[in-house]
């Protein structure tokens, strides 16, 4: 019986161990999937800020030259914002170009998505833009949704909407719809 009662003594140790050894691993596991759940917040934040970079040298040419904006004024790259009748609200703005005739302004997706599209044009439409810079109040303002692709359908919702969609071309960035935004906005 002592053998025995030894037997299981040892069983009951080596279970214990097991069972602590099982703990530390969960343990681990879980540490490790936090912390690679940062990385992909890391990597997608990144992939956001490199489609903006890529796009924004694009916009600088694209107001003087398509959009008739006009000599630069200001042009600035995520640039926060404080309303001007509300301190405690801000808003981040992914490329803005302000230029003697005209102001652009920029939303830049990496991946574009039909409800992004639906949230810039909210936004638009509100008239918001001006409360956060009263300055552009009595310019005109063109309105871009850019990515490196759009999708025919996200193109086709932007120009209804009266909102120029650019996107990577076969050399460069270039407005996917143009003369239809033109004919939208003044027709």
């Amino acid at each position: 019986i002592e053998r025995i009662d030894r037997s299981i003594e040892r069983i009951d140790r080596s279970i214990e161990r097991m069972e602590a050894e099982g703990a530390r691993y969960r343990e681990e596991a879980a540490r490790e999937r936090r912390e690679m759940n940062k990385r992909w917040g890391e990597l997608s934040n990144k992939m956001g800020t490199i489609v903006e970079d890529i796009i924004a040298p694009s916009l600088r040419r694209m107001a003087r030259e398509e959009f008739g904006c006009g000599e630069e004024r200001l042009f600035a790259e995520r640039i926060s914002r404080t309303r001007s009748d509300d301190p405690s609200r801000r808003r981040e703005f992914d490329a803005l170009y302000v230029g003697a005739q005209a102001v652009l302004l920029n939303e830049t997706k990496a991946t574009p998505r039909t409800e992004y599209a639906a949230a810039f044009v909210e936004f638009l439409r509100s008239g918001e833009f001006f409360d956060y810079f009263p300055e552009c109040r009595d310019m005109p303002v063109v309105h871009i949704f850019s990515s490196l692709h759009l999708p025919a359908d996200l193109v086709t919702y932007l120009t209804r909407h009266g909102v120029y969609a650019v996107a990577m071309g076969e050399e460069a960035m270039q407005v996917l719809n143009m003369e239809q935004v033109r004919e939208t906005n003044h027709g």
